[in-house]
């Protein structure tokens, strides 16, 4: 055909855009609250292979037609070798598609990795196929060279992905599909709708290959660095694993003893730190071991003031926790000051995390508090650390809760410590609070929920998180609870993070329906101040995963209880790394005074701000 006329209908192009229509249609139903369930997603991408395979038969048959000596007369001239050729792959490339069809029908219960295997072996194969049969601009029953050679980079990605949870299958499969479906769409349309004389479309074909080239190069760069920086996290935690794992036959030991401790390499920070392992227990006084850190300056001292530092909300991988991290100290902004003072710092990364268990009590407020707690008496027993008995304790997030319960715990459970002030920023000091207003952060519950529910069931094993999820939620509750941490690269998260919008309500309904969910985070709210121990309240007042509401709540009762508050509030700072870089200056500074026996200011009966009154 002539490059100068307009191309006229063509029904080979049937076999392109049908087929492609239906596996966008996969693509979405794989999105869907429908794909959630591993099962179902791979009967959607089982089918998907079909319409492949059923497109490929379908263009083998025509490429038949057309070498029928009627036909390669009239588009050839004469019998066309290279379609024969074409053809024979086309066979080959619709019978691999309807192979690997049957093959996941048959094994719907096969493990994630696997399926990766399954559906990026199908990719290769389908794509190889498509570049061996030669692509010649005029042909259009093979694939183009940039369908082909996508075909082949998504099932490389496929089958080497280093992460291999179910989330990984799902995203990456639905890129695959909605990419695959998208170009054979275009290419059906392209030859089953006229188009403007070549002169018209001069622009398009250095266009196009351009924009081929820079997703290529985005795609295998962006891919590299996933391989990169997996393959630097797990030699690390490779090599950090068998110093969490909790010695067998060990007799529980005092809460605080130190299990076992080990340098830790830490670049900017100016002092020393050792990894924790120790001994703690929970809120029935039974045993459990926990790991941490403790920081010393660099200079000899003894009877150092300690800083108990309480963290944030990490996920519940094991190599999340923050021991584990090897640039931890970049989300401590605050440890140089504190170092610098002479304070030791000691941070739990709370019993059962980093393996040595099957995960933290999450936001368990008395079980965390004791963590914490104990995690001061292990800097305490630590050969050379230098720590005193005086003490101050700082949370963030998470932390704030679990500081604040320390802070109530501490003249009880750990009377030889002596609690000097408490600092709690952006603090989850209501859960039920907080779930009933259903901040947008939460995303319908799947971004931190499941963490809470995951673990409350293990601290209350009455309690049963199919009472409050969807069916589609408890089917990925526990890999979402443990699926992204500080230790996965944010390119791998990527593709999870937009699948979570189409997995539907995480909740089927008010979570606090339920009378036995609702008593366990009731029972879990910041308890009061221990009688003239000073707290630092912070807060960002643009925070939209915990509302500052909270904090004013929590603002109120304190001072009605007759406690000394200072408060900090945040205008234009969310939930974020700049609300703690705003406050942690200021903390240790309030610190420093309260250690140096300076009275606390007393922020009780000054005026909120004004988007928080009226809470």
């Amino acid at each position: 055909m002539s490059g100068s006329k307009a191309r006229t209908w063509d029904a080979r192009g049937i076999a392109w855009w049908l087929p492609g229509l239906a596996v966008i249609v996969s693509g979405v139903l794989l999105y869907s609250p429908f794909g959630v369930s591993l099962i179902a997603g791979r009967v959607v991408v089982a089918v998907a292979m079909l319409v492949l395979a059923a497109s490929a038969a379908a263009r083998w048959w025509l490429a038949g037609r057309a070498q029928s000596p009627d036909a390669a007369s009239e588009h050839t001239g004469g019998h066309d070798p290279g379609l024969g050729h074409a053809r024979r792959l086309l066979g080959v490339e619709a019978l691999l598609a309807a192979g690997f069809a049957v093959f996941g029908g048959a094994a719907m219960t096969m493990s994630v990795s696997t399926a990766l295997m399954w559906v990026g072996a199908c990719w290769i194969g389908v794509g190889l196929c498509a570049l061996l049969a030669g692509t010649r601009r005029d042909e259009v029953v093979v694939a183009s060279a940039a369908l082909a050679g996508w075909q082949v980079l998504a099932g490389v990605i496929l089958t080497t992905l280093p992460f291999r949870t179910g989330l990984d299958f799902t995203a990456w499969t639905i890129i695959a599909l909605l990419i695959t479906g998208t170009a054979m769409v275009v290419r059906g349309v392209r030859l089953t709708v006229p188009l403007p004389r070549a002169s018209a479309l001069r622009w398009w074909r250095p266009a196009a290959v351009t924009a081929q080239l820079v997703v290529l190069v985005a795609t295998v760069g962006w891919y590299g660095t996933i391989v990169t920086q997996a393959a630097q996290q797990t030699a690390e935690q490779d090599r950090l694993a068998a110093f969490y794992e909790v010695p067998q036959g060990i007799s529980p030991g005092a809460p605080g003893t130190v299990i076992r401790s080990a340098p830790m390499s830490l670049p900017g920070v100016h002092g020393r730190g050792w990894r924790i392992l120790y001994w703690s227990q929970d809120r029935h006084g039974t045993p459990a071991v926990s790991s941490g850190m403790v920081f010393t300056p660099l200079t000899e001292g003894t009877n150092r003031p300690i800083l108990n530092f309480a963290h944030g909300t990490v996920s519940l991988g094991a190599d999340c926790a923050p021991s584990r991290q090897s640039e931890i100290a970049s989300s401590m902004p605050w440890l140089n000051d504190a170092l610098g003072r002479g304070w030791v710092v000691a941070a739990s990364d709370y019993a059962g995390a980093a393996g040595t268990g099957d995960g933290e009590h999450y936001l368990v407020a008395a079980d965390q508090g004791r963590d914490t707690l104990n995690a001061a008496r292990a800097a305490h027993n630590l050969p050379g650390s230098g720590a005193g008995a005086d003490m101050v304790i700082y949370g963030v997030s998470q932390g704030g809760l679990i500081s604040l319960a320390a802070a109530a715990l501490s003249p009880t459970y750990a009377p030889e410590l002596h609690l000097v002030a408490d600092a709690a920023n952006a603090a989850a000091s209501d859960i039920a609070g907080i779930l009933r207003a259903r901040p947008p952060q939460l995303l319908n519950g799947w971004a931190v929920t499941p963490f809470l529910t995951t673990q409350y069931a293990k601290a209350y094993p009455q309690l049963d998180p199919n009472a409050l999820l969807t069916p589609q939620a408890a089917a990925r509750n526990h890999e979402m609870a443990g699926a992204g941490c500080a230790a996965t690269p944010f390119a791998a998260l990527f593709p999870r993070l937009t699948i979570v919008p189409g997995m539907g309500d995480y909740f089927k309904g008010d979570p606090l329906a339920d009378p036995g969910w609702l008593h366990a985070f009731e029972e879990n709210r910041a308890p009061d101040m221990p009688p003239g121990i000073p707290v630092y309240l912070a807060h960002g007042l643009d925070d939209q995963l915990v509302p500052p509401k909270f904090t004013a709540a929590l603002v109120d009762r304190y001072c009605s209880a007759g406690s000394r508050v200072t408060t900090q509030w945040n205008p234009g700072v969310g939930h974020d790394n700049d609300n703690e870089k705003a406050v942690s200056p200021r903390v240790i500074q309030w610190f420093a005074d309260r250690l140096a026996g300076t009275p606390s200011p007393d922020n009780c009966g000054q005026p909120l701000p004004a988007s928080l009154t009226g809470h």
